[in-house]
């Protein structure tokens, strides 16, 4: 009755921002992410004790995060209270997608636990109820989310890129991302163009990732991301994630660029900066955003696996 997985957090390249049904966390718009191997949460299920008990980092959880984990167990059809000890690599909700990674490795320790057999699928559709992007961590590798459940389109070897995360803040957001969405889908004058956005840039972005165009693909994994933003920003009242350091390693990355070094930027809901580059060229990006004043660390990472039963 005992079992422990591993997850990792995606950065999505096509965003998710904005869901069609708030109840069952199912997105506007279809999306595509990678799984980053260093992005990693490693959850431990034991079923059976008197009282669910969800420990976050070495520390108890909120009422409501025991709540969302709960909703989940019931979902998967199981009714045994559980101690859940689930512990990040990286800083917890605050921006970097640690809600994906989590209930990615819930949904499957779970499972384990309780000896319930689960598809990928399945547990891709299990994990979406706990945070929607977590769909997308279950397969791992390059995913595409669109309706209950996500599926790898293209495995973590077939393109050997590094995302260069630049932590430019500690703590958590001050607007989670499920609040931001929803502000964002019912005041954003720009929401409806920014979902329209996302229909074209998915298709254009597989094409570009199955022939490797790192030019074409950073190009518009940032477009993407800036308009996010400024979707976000046009809520009322606006949401700002980004810090001073977010904005000069976007300068930095533009500088890089014209001494004709590939690196392009996303970023999801938050203020840290991922930017997607080649092998070769790493360790000079990684310097770069390293010397931007604010920022925190950089974490080099490369295409990760799915989530999957370590124990």
């Amino acid at each position: 009755m005992k079992a422990t997985a591993v997850a990792h957090a995606n950065i999505a390249l096509v965003k998710y921002w904005g869901k069609r049904d708030d109840a069952l966390h199912l997105p506007q718009a279809a999306s595509l992410a990678v799984a980053l191997d260093r992005l990693r949460t490693e959850t431990s299920v034991d079923l059976g004790g008197a009282e669910d008990i969800l420990e976050l980092d070495g520390k108890p959880a909120s009422p409501e995060q025991v709540q969302r984990a709960r909703a989940l167990l019931d979902a998967a059809g199981i009714r045994e209270k559980a101690r859940i000890v689930s512990r990040n690599d990286f800083p917890t909700a605050a921006g970097l997608a640690s809600s994906a990674s989590g209930f990615a490795a819930l949904a499957v320790a779970a499972c384990a636990a309780a000896g319930k057999k689960r598809s990928l699928e399945e547990l891709s559709a299990l994990a979406r109820l706990g945070s929607g992007s977590a769909a997308r961590s279950v397969p791992g590798g390059w995913a595409v989310w669109e309706n209950e459940s996500a599926r790898q389109v293209f495995s973590p070897s077939h393109w050997d890129l590094r995302f260069c995360v630049a932590i430019c803040a500690l703590g958590p957001k001050a607007t989670g991302s499920r609040d931001g969405m929803r502000a964002t889908r019912e005041s954003s004058p720009y929401h409806a163009a920014w979902i329209e956005q996302c229909r074209r840039d998915l298709p254009r972005a597989l094409h570009l990732l199955a022939g490797k165009n790192l030019d074409g693909l950073g190009a518009l994994a940032e477009s993407n991301a800036l308009r996010m933003h400024a979707d976000a920003l046009a809520a009322e009242p606006p949401l700002l994630y980004w810090e001073p350091a977010t904005v000069g390693c976007l300068q930095a990355l533009r500088s890089l660029r014209e001494e004709r070094v590939q690196a392009w930027a996303t970023i999801d809901a938050g203020p840290h900066v991922v930017a997607i580059c080649a092998p070769e060229t790493a360790k000079q990006v990684e310097t770069r955003l390293r010397a931007v004043s604010g920022v925190l660390d950089v974490l080099v990472c490369s295409p990760a696996e799915g989530a999957r039963v370590v124990s």
